[in-house]
């Protein structure tokens, strides 16, 4: 194998990166890497090569970023904003550039979300954190959550821009405390609820007394201890209680209960910095039982021996769960 050949294998393996880390890559595009990964041993080795560069100089990109926010991101917008061919140019035959977009769009984007460098308070892949805020209140903040706090002589107010808040509401009858996620704004009538965020909208669910739900066209809902409404910009729905309305996170824990195989995988997504797909037809099997959060390889591993399904990992990147083939 050339140099040449083993530059444009590792190329290759970054584009391949970089187009699975889309929402809009699906089964498809994961069918098209597998046979672009089998079809050449080379390939294997160029994406073995990049995976072990990407796994090793988090903290310094980290570090980095703090220094300077902002820096990174700009550099990784830049260079995916090019077509392939024209991305290829401009970093010309050092791997060293064309992983500095890989790294800062992909791996710091799954291990702290890029879009909240700014904001009052977020939480990296796998972490969870509990706050006290100034009124006395506690705001626990699931993993990937970003959120910006305002509180004033009017009223207590949490803005989440992503991922998922419990709130344990201290008492102030002069203040409301208000969870706002953009569709709509969330007002305590009591003492301890969740509210969820993400790119369909969001979730509220009430632990104790009740919460008067509006979403942004006006319409309004109580919602009661044990129950959960789902609402956007424009709706409101009731749901029926899942993982996504519980708060076993709060303890690394996912409780799942008859629930799709797929529903848990997307639990287990803000936990693991790599990706993690599942195949239309796995998504589909039921799953019961207790998971752990902060060990999914674990649960992964759980899952392959209770189900039909086989888990491959491609290194740090990219983990498929699948149906497992008759002949395994």
């Amino acid at each position: 194998m050339s140099a040449r050949q083993a530059d444009e294998a590792n190329r290759a393996a970054v584009d391949w990166m970089l187009r699975l880390e889309s929402p809009q890559a699906g089964s498809a595009g994961q069918q098209a890497f597998e046979h672009w990964l089998n079809a050449d041993p080379e390939h294997a080795h160029a994406w073995q090569r990049v995976n072990t560069l990407l796994s090793t100089p988090l903290s310094a990109l980290q570090e980095a970023e703090r220094r300077s926010p902002g820096q990174l991101k700009v550099a990784s917008d830049s260079l995916r904003s090019l077509p392939s061919p024209s991305r290829r140019r401009a970093v010309g035959g050092g791997l060293a550039l064309l992983l500095l977009g890989l790294v800062t769009a992909g791996v710091t984007q799954r291990i702290t979300p890029l879009g909240g460098l700014l904001a009052d308070q977020r939480t990296a892949t796998g972490e969870r954190r509990t706050l006290t805020l100034a009124d006395g209140s506690r705001l626990s903040l699931d993993a990937r959550t970003v959120v910006d706090i305002l509180f004033d002589g009017l009223q207590r107010r949490v803005l989440l821009h992503q991922g998922a808040v419990q709130v344990d509401v201290a008492k102030d009858a002069s203040r409301p405390f208000i969870v706002d996620s953009g569709d709509g704004t969330v007002r305590a009538l009591g003492t301890q609820f969740m509210v969820r965020k993400d790119d369909g909208g969001s979730l509220a669910s009430v632990q104790q007394h009740s919460v008067l739900l509006t979403n942004r066209a006006g319409r309004r809902q109580t919602i009661e201890a044990g129950q959960v409404f789902a609402f956007t910009e424009q709706g409101i729905a009731p749901q029926t209680p899942s993982w996504r309305s519980r708060v076993d996170w709060l303890e690394g824990r996912i409780d799942v209960r008859d629930e799709p195989l797929g529903q848990l995988i997307e639990a287990l997504r803000p936990y693991r910095a790599g990706l993690l797909r599942v195949s239309p037809q796995a998504a589909q099997l039921r799953v019961y039982g207790v998971f752990a959060l902060d060990d999914s390889d674990r649960t992964l591993r759980s899952l392959a021996e209770t189900l039909p399904v086989q888990v491959n990992r491609h290194g740090f990147w990219l983990t498929t769960v699948d149906v497992r083939s008759a002949s395994a």
